[in-house]
């Protein structure tokens, strides 16, 4: 793998490893109150007391070696193919729509298709992350969801679950799982774009009207502060619609991986409780604002970084190649 690569892939692992590295407490009171584990309680601040008292500090970080190599891993292909999918559609707008380079065979008008749209790309790069982020699922599920007198850490979860159920056994619930990936990157990340647009330009107008004439120098100057407030602020809002749109998606992805029953077992949950579709549900707004707000700051950077970096090694390929010409 070349640099150029890398640096295409790094501010997804950024973001991934933010998100574990802040969210991952609440992420294993979530699934305890999901999948109904040990000492799971209604209230979230109750779970996650019960679980450190009874089990200690500790047994909030249980199970978090999987989604650190995951996210990292997960995170970096679902963003590099959003981002790959807005970079062609960029370039394709920068051509022109009717140039015959972009429009000529069956394969670019799809790619350009589904780039158009961020909601769309956002649902291809969903499912591609979830062939890789299935098993580390499976895996951290289980770890969360028992205690320390049933599985010691996740490498031995995953050992047990390779003897029980052989290799099939971490593609367990994949069908809901790929679903649920789907509408929830094609959700997430279609209004994080629309949000991060908007806000923007509500910067814009409000720095306009502030300092009138001096924006430009003012803003000039403050650029990637007003992008960590935008993307903050935008990350949050649609991590938190999101959640509250989908959670039963969710939920039913949990409890199958968790507790390894099917679909009918999961809907007679459902029926005997309607609420179970919605339990641990406070505990995942809490987490999808501030730690997907921050998580979405750090990629920015990241991403604002990588790019210099990638234009810089492009002008000095070019240069290279130029020069190369001369001397011939």
């Amino acid at each position: 793998m070349d640099g150029e690569m890398i640096l295409t892939f790094l501010p997804g692992a950024a973001q991934g490893l933010t998100t574990v590295a802040l969210g991952h407490p609440l992420d294993t009171a979530k699934t305890r109150m999901q999948a109904v584990g040990p000492r799971a309680s209604r209230s979230f601040v109750c779970t996650i007391w019960s679980m450190a008292r009874a089990e200690g500090g500790r047994s909030l970080y249980r199970g978090v070696t999987p989604p650190l190599v995951m996210s990292a891993t997960k995170r970096s292909l679902q963003f590099a193919v959003w981002d790959t999918f807005r970079q062609h559609d960029i370039q394709r707008t920068s051509h022109g729509a009717a140039s015959p380079s972009y429009v000529s065979c069956t394969f670019s008008k799809i790619f350009a298709w589904i780039g158009a749209s961020p909601f769309r790309s956002g649902a291809i790069a969903g499912g591609f992350g979830t062939l890789i982020g299935c098993p580390m699922h499976v895996i951290k599920i289980q770890t969360q969801f028992s205690t320390r007198c049933v599985t010691k850490n996740a490498w031995t979860c995953a050992i047990d679950i390779y003897r029980n159920e052989g290799f099939c056994g971490y593609y367990r619930g994949f069908r809901y799982h790929v679903v649920k990936d789907i509408f929830f990157a094609s959700c997430y990340l279609g209004l994080y774009d629309a949000s991060r647009r908007w806000l923007c330009e509500l910067f814009s107008v409000f720095s306009q009207q502030k300092w009138g004439p001096r924006a430009t120098v003012i803003v000039g100057d403050s650029t990637e502060y007003f992008t960590s407030q935008s993307a903050f602020l935008a990350g949050s809002i649609a991590s938190m619609a999101t959640w509250t749109l989908l959670y039963p998606l969710d939920t039913i992805k949990t409890i199958v991986q968790a507790r390894n029953i099917g679909f009918l077992q999961v809907t007679d949950i459902f029926r005997r409780e309607i609420s179970a579709m919605y339990r641990g549900i406070g505990v995942s707004l809490v987490r999808a604002g501030p730690v997907s707000g921050a998580a979405m700051v750090v990629y920015e950077l990241a991403k604002s970084k990588t790019d210099q970096l990638l234009l810089q090694s492009r002008r000095g390929h070019t240069a290279a190649e130029e020069n190369g010409k001369i001397r011939c």
